[in-house]
């Protein structure tokens, strides 16, 4: 898959015109945001209990990149999330109509990135192709993941392979030199050790996000 993805971004970058031929610097920086809640009810309006799911997620993104072809820039990014999940069994309902659960797990996490940038460029898209040779996830809801040696409170640290992020999106002018942002990120991943021992019984925990990303660009 990331041979297929190195390819055609290849293609794809000879094909595209060139951008503004003067500005050679690309500063970005992005926020992203995301909720996700499930629950059960009686009917729709009833009081609530407890939710089944809830999830909450801020995140940044900053990057640095410098043109080295007129549809090409290469540089750097780094990209960090904070949250907080809960996942939870269906329990039936209390005495007053409420939604009762069990088997409840959940709790904070932050992760961090500091990886490698190529970015493509068309007119006012852009297509971003990101590695992170440097990844570790703080997951306090994960305490039923334990390395070899049985530790379940240390950061999880990235797969040095499949630690990937992919890119798309688009700009607008808001001032000189400064363009307003908008894409949709793609993250798959694989953690292979916590605390910086291998996963128990060599297993690979994996995962993968899709999130919109809003933010600015500089130019100079």
């Amino acid at each position: 898959m990331i041979k297929h993805i190195v390819v055609l971004g290849v293609i794809f970058s000879q094909t595209l015109l060139s951008l503004d031929s003067t500005a050679f610097w690309r500063v970005e920086g992005g926020a992203t945001i995301s909720h996700f809640q499930q629950q059960i009810k009686r009917a729709v309006g009833d009081v609530r209990g407890q939710r089944l799911v809830n999830e909450f997620q801020l995140g940044l993104l900053l990057s640095g990149s410098y043109k080295i072809h007129d549809y090409v820039h290469a540089g750097m990014f780094i990209r960090a999330d904070r949250g907080e999940r809960y996942l939870a069994h269906f329990n039936g309902f209390d005495a007053q109509g409420r939604t009762q659960t069990k088997d409840g797990i959940g709790g904070t996490y932050s992760e961090l990135w500091i990886g490698l940038l190529l970015q493509l460029q068309w007119k006012q898209v852009t297509l971003d192709l990101g590695y992170a040779p440097y990844g570790s996830r703080l997951d306090n809801a994960r305490g039923d993941i334990p390395n070899e040696t049985g530790g379940t409170e240390g950061a999880f640290a990235l797969h040095p392979t499949i630690a990937w992020l992919i890119s798309l999106g688009g700009s607008f002018s808001v001032a000189k030199n400064f363009d307003a942002l908008i894409k949709i990120e793609y993250r798959p991943r694989y953690y292979s050790k916590r605390g910086g021992a291998v996963l128990i019984n060599d297993i690979e925990h994996g995962t993968q996000s899709v999130v919109p990303v809003f933010g600015i660009a500089y130019r100079l």
